[in-house]
Parts: C-alpha cells; structure tokens; sequence
C-alpha cells in the first residue's frame, strides 16, 4: 500500500488520517514521544535489536576509544560499557538527553564514561583521536557533509563507524514523506536511500562502507520486557492503558508498518577511515556497498 493513500482531504484541508485517527499537522519527535510520552530507553530505530546489529559490526574491543554521537539518553553506552572495558564518551546537543544518560551510565561507577555537550558537525576533538563511533538516528538531522567529514576527521585511521539510521526503500513522494513524518517521525525528512548514505560516507573519505535494510516493527510487549524490564514496562503499558491518545498513536504506527512495509525501514551501516592517510582523500564516484535484505 502506498503511504499517500493515508493523506485525506477533511473540511478543505489535507491531513493524514489512518482509521478513524486524524494525526496532528506538526512532525512528529519520535525520540521525545519514546522518551517523554512512553518513558522507554531506547530511543532509535530497532530498539535494542538495532544498536546491537550496529554494535556486532563495530566490534568494540578493550581499551578502545569509543564515541557515541548524539548519544541520547545513554543507552547505547551502557550496554557497551557492561560488556567492554574502554573508553566511552557520550556527544548530544540535548542536556536533557545528557542529564538522563548520566543517569543511566553514571561516571562515578563507570570511570572511563565521559559526556559532552556538543555539535555533531564541530565535535571539538582532536584530528584520529578514536577507534569507532557510533551514530544512531542522529546524520537525518545534520548536514551530511559536515557530519561525515567530522566523522572521518575525528577516527583514527583504520577507525570505524557504525551507523543505525531511517533509511528510504524507496524513493519517496512529497505525499508519501509528510505522512511518515507526521505519522513515525520527522526524521524521515533526512532520510535517504541505502545508497544516498554510502555516497555521503564515501564522499567524506571513509572507504569499506557496507550495509544491510532492516524493516520497522511495531514493539511487542515481549520486546518491551526485555528492552526495559519488568518494572518500567509495566509503567509503559499503564501509561498506554490510561491515555487515549497514547493508545490511537501507537495504533496509527502500527498500522501503518504493517501496512507499508516496502517504502521504509532503517539501514545498518559501517565504513572505515583508510590505514594510509593518502588514501583518504573525499571522493564522489559512485562506487556503492551492496545493501543486504535480511
């Protein structure tokens, strides 16, 4: 089905309507909604299944540096940081973002876990200072350019990034990209083909780019208990329980990823800074990663 169908005209306006549910005209924040509204953790595309598929192909090892770029509200951090003995600093603009991630993953139990409040495009860290970053739904909100040449500039070289973002199946209509974002996030604005964000990486200098497409799935209560537990999925589920409007959102979300599987999803991707630095100059010549399907 093409998202588009979802675009309606009501009373002399257009708006976006999925079963009897007419969704707010503004873009949606999904990471706010996941964060403020539901009160989970994880606030990327994927969920926890996601930031491991990026982290399975970083393959963090001890005593590494590790920069998470935009890292919300640390959640990607702490599972690294229980698991690896390195060096983790946490990047976001946001200090809500931060105030929470501080929370999660305090400093005074995890010594090597640092935060900074920062640009994404303007970092402030020295040129090949560290050995993988990570980077989850934060590129669709930045200049590409700017990002990936500050991606590449701050990795050592033979340094990797590790990249969960939307990703576009398909190239979309002005119709097709106001319901999605209006419907799942804003995000979508900045969002590309699986190809578009190799060439970016690419045109930054990084080289070895690969990728694979994973679709959008609604979150089961099941995925619920074993991304944030008993306690706060209980209080996920009575928030839901007790808000009707809650309740219409997440099954307009629901709807429209089973409905429209084909057009979207989110892409995990990786690309390596070259051991040669006079290899590493930016280039645009089209030379593309595969994308795999699982």
């Amino acid at each position: 089905m093409n998202p588009a169908q979802f675009l309606v005209n009501e009373r002399g306006h257009q708006v976006v309507k999925i079963g009897a549910y007419v969704l707010p005209s503004e873009d949606f924040n999904l990471a706010r909604f996941l964060r403020d509204d539901l009160g989970t953790t994880w606030l990327h595309a994927g969920g926890i299944v996601g930031t491991r598929r990026v982290l399975d192909q970083l393959d963090i090892r001890p005593g590494m540096t590790v920069l998470d770029l935009g890292c919300g509200v640390g959640s990607a951090m702490c599972y690294v940081a229980k698991r690896v003995p390195c060096r983790l600093i946490g990047v976001d603009k946001d200090p809500e973002m931060l105030r929470r991630a501080r929370l999660a993953v305090p400093p005074e139990l995890f010594p090597d876990v640092h935060y900074v409040q920062g640009d994404a495009t303007r970092t402030g860290f020295a040129a090949d200072s560290v050995d993988r970053v990570i980077v989850q739904s934060v590129a669709c909100f930045n200049d590409n350019d700017a990002f990936f040449r500050e991606v590449a500039r701050i990795l050592r070289p033979g340094g990797m990034v590790g990249m969960n973002e939307v990703t576009w199946r398909k190239p979309p209509t002005e119709a097709i990209e106001k319901v999605m974002c209006a419907t799942i996030c804003e995000t979508f604005r900045g969002a590309r083909l699986a190809e578009g964000w190799v060439e970016k990486m690419q045109a930054a200098g990084l080289e070895e780019a690969t990728c694979e497409l994973h679709a959008f799935t609604a979150s089961t209560p099941y995925q619920l208990l074993k991304e944030e537990g008993l306690v706060r999925t209980a209080g996920i589920m009575w928030r839901v329980l007790r808000n009707a409007e809650l309740n219409m959102r997440l099954a307009a979300m629901s709807n429209l990823f089973s409905r429209c599987p084909e057009y979207f999803g989110y892409g995990v991707f990786t690309a390596c800074k070259p051991r040669s630095t006079g290899r590493g100059i930016p280039r645009s010549d089209g030379a593309g990663a595969e994308c795999a399907t699982p």
